[in-house]
């Protein structure tokens, strides 16, 4: 057979062999650029979406718990004993509203338990000055605190150092009166607790300042109004101030 004739029978079957590597090429190819498209697509929606919640987001919620101890001077006759015993309790919930980088908005509400545990000496006129081995007063509060934030120093996504000037009120909702007795022979103790007492005031008010890092703060609070009901203004003040410790949930 002459070469020009073997060159006319191979070249149909090279042109052949060409188009099914061709072919082969694209099929092998096109898996991976469909693979390529979906990870494009999922990346760039996580990309164009704005977070607004966050610690340094424009919204932020959180509870979060305190305890204060009661300080500040009493009026006479209205004495405490300062301590463990004369203290504040308090769980809320906050929302923070960022208005810029150096500067917040918060709205707290929550429940606050305050005990006085009154001293009992020759002086002593709350509620009455009869004198017993140990006495008390409780008020179970519902509260709700305004605060302007003041961020300072540098901070990612996270609460950071602030400055919080506050003013709120709250609603007493169950006050009681505990007292206990030296018992007689043969009687371990004698306690009585009167409730739903009249000579409370049932609405306060307080400003105050808190001073924090991140999650703990460090609180002070002064209480504005009388915590003795308007026909009882003969009665002494109990002290106004309580300090405290604030620990954030989140």
């Amino acid at each position: 057979m002459k070469p020009a004739e073997l060159n006319r029978q191979w070249r149909p079957a090279g042109a052949r062999c060409r188009g099914l590597l061709l072919l082969g090429l694209l099929a092998g190819a096109l898996p991976a650029a469909r693979a390529q498209q979906v990870l494009v697509q999922a990346n760039v929606a996580d990309d164009t979406v704005k977070t607004t919640f966050g610690p340094n987001r424009r919204y932020f919620g959180h509870a979060y718990f305190g305890y204060g101890l009661l300080a500040g001077p009493a009026g006479t006759g209205a004495a405490v004993r300062y301590g463990l015993g004369s203290a504040e309790l308090r769980a809320g919930g906050r929302l923070k509203v960022r208005l810029s980088q150096a500067l917040a908005f918060n709205a707290d509400l929550g429940y606050a338990y305050q005990r006085y545990n009154l001293a009992q000496n020759g002086q002593k006129l709350v509620p009455a000055f009869t004198q017993h081995r140990s006495e008390s007063l409780a008020l179970h509060q519902l509260y709700s605190e305004l605060s302007l934030r003041l961020n300072y120093g540098r901070r990612g996504n996270a609460v950071g150092r602030y400055v919080d000037l506050l003013a709120g009120g709250g609603w007493v909702a169950a006050t009681s009166h505990t007292t206990e007795d030296d018992p007689a022979p043969g009687i371990a103790s004698v306690e009585t607790t009167e409730r739903g007492l009249p000579y409370l005031r049932r609405w306060s008010g307080l400003v105050g300042a808190r001073v924090g890092v991140d999650r703990y703060a460090l609180t002070a609070r002064y209480r504005l109004s009388p915590v003795f009901a308007s026909g009882y203004g003969a009665l002494p003040e109990l002290p106004r101030w309580m300090l405290g410790v604030e620990v954030g949930l989140f």
